[in-house]
């Protein structure tokens, strides 16, 4: 009976939370990638036209994100269906805003059951242990608050879709590895499985700019222990003898999920080097290296969110390592040093991506976003383990700490539920003006980055608008 209050209380606490979460998400503007990629503009018509990017390859030219192709489709197919399928009961202008409020929930909602997964080893939503890892996880899910620098759902619905959808995409492939290493589950080696990895391993490579780099130290740090490990214990003699018992005594399994998302991603990375929006804003790559001590300084300190789940994780690891260093336990422990060294090498990867100028520090919430999930899945992780574990007594002084960093980043994650107002009102003035050029008298952006100087300025937004049934005709605006 006890059991089942607790975990109505946190249903509950959970429900809220996503309730909250999704008000906020109904509170932001759209980005100014929007109409870029929905109309298309003429630089992402090669990437639809080329799902795998041959096109490139081909012809030997260059255009924007050659290797995002499922990014650009998911994102085209949602956004042009659901806002329409919406004005069956909602206004247009409304409908644009709760479809995007809608699809950023959802993702959160999978990285979520995702991330209960990895640290529960079930999808049994109705365990306990399941519901205590999603309302230990989500209050870490900012929409504002500390989203300036560990964010996982963007503010702008394109970004979400090409960074925190991949991730939950690369975490749906990579479950088994860690249900393997921490539950001592065998990798199924069904043809069914097979086929559908494989298939899998395509669309997270060819998602978004991180998952190839992830893939690929993942991957070298599950293979190269191993293989240094067969080496000693191989009594073959003459180097290929030795070689072959070395792949013989690492498990199949191993190979048919690493090794095709492994050339997958080496293939991706390679065809990123005709990426022509990398290219066009290109610097030195000594220089973008100079930049990450300074990228990390401002990434972890400027705010409290970092150094208070730091703080957390080293309690945590203190914990377990003085009272419970007992099998499980050294699994965590393990699990805390793979993380630690995943981080410095993905951090050292970061510059070959490229460089934006809207990144000038390389490092930013979105291209840390593998980070901050690797922390927040250590954290519960370690968190779900000690509060199993400890007494009676130990719970009495443990648990109110963890409530409390709990509440400190629920209690940061402000409203803020008026972010769009000005664009909602700026889009109505659209509706209403019966001019086909509309000169606003609403001083900011719409569905922009920035406010437009010119009318011609917004011709594909015009365009998106007509597209979505805002307006019955193409209306061009400007900022007056």
């Amino acid at each position: 009976m006890t059991k089942r209050l607790i975990y109505i209380f946190l249903f509950l606490l959970l429900i809220a939370d996503l309730s909250y979460s999704f008000k906020q998400h109904l509170s932001q503007p759209l980005d100014g990638d929007m109409a870029w990629n929905l109309i298309p503009a003429n630089d992402v018509k090669p990437i639809l036209e080329s799902p795998f990017g041959f096109k490139a390859l081909r012809e030997n030219i260059t255009y924007a994100n050659p290797n995002r192709f499922f990014c650009h489709w998911i994102f085209r197919e949602y956004l042009l269906s659901m806002p329409i399928l919406i004005q069956e009961f909602s206004e247009p202008i409304d409908s644009v805003y709760l479809a995007c409020a809608i699809s950023k929930t959802i993702i959160q909602i999978l990285l979520i059951f995702l991330l209960g997964m990895s640290i529960t080893g079930s999808t049994k939503i109705l365990k306990l242990d399941f519901m205590i890892v999603a309302v230990l996880v989500t209050p870490f899910f900012q929409t504002n608050g500390y989203r300036s620098y560990m964010g996982i759902i963007d503010p702008s619905t394109t970004y979400t879709f090409f960074y925190a959808l991949p991730c939950a995409i690369l975490l749906l492939y990579l479950i088994p590895f860690i249900r393997q290493f921490y539950f001592d589950e065998k990798i199924k080696n069904q043809l069914f499985t097979r086929l559908f990895w494989i298939s899998l391993a395509f669309v997270v490579c060819l998602s978004g700019p991180l998952n190839p780099g992830i893939v690929l130290i993942f991957s070298l740090l599950i293979i190269l222990p191993k293989l240094i490990k067969f080496y000693f214990l191989s009594n073959q003699r003459g180097f290929l003898l030795r070689v072959s018992d070395i792949i013989s005594r690492i498990p199949k399994n191993y190979w048919y999920c690493l090794i095709p998302i492994s050339l997958l991603s080496l293939y991706s990375l390679y065809l990123g080097r005709y990426n022509s929006i990398t290219i066009s804003t290109q610097i030195p790559l000594a220089n973008m290296y100079l930049k990450i001590p300074e990228g990390i300084y401002y990434q972890f300190t400027q705010k409290f969110g970092f150094p208070i789940l730091f703080i957390i994780l080293a309690i945590n690891t203190l914990i377990i390592h003085k009272k419970y260093n007992d099998t499980e336990g050294k699994k965590i422990l393990k699990i805390f040093k793979w993380i630690g060294i995943f981080s410095f090498c993905y951090i050292l990867l970061l510059p070959l991506g490229g460089y934006r100028t809207y990144r000038p520090l390389i490092m930013r919430y979105d291209t840390i976003m593998p980070i901050t999930l690797s922390l927040i899945f250590i954290f519960g992780i370690s968190t779900l383990f000690l509060i199993k574990n400890m007494s009676g007594k130990q719970k009495m002084w443990y648990i109110p700490i963890i409530i409390g960093v709990l509440f400190i980043f629920a209690n940061s994650d402000e409203p803020e539920f008026d972010k769009n107002e000005c664009e909602r009102s700026a889009l109505q003035e659209i509706v209403n003006s019966k001019e086909n050029i509309v000169a606003l008298e609403h001083d900011c952006s719409v569905v922009a980055w920035e406010k437009y100087d010119k009318p011609e300025e917004s011709e594909l937004n015009a365009q998106l608008l007509t597209k979505w049934r805002v307006t019955d005709e193409k209306k061009y605006y400007y900022n007056k």
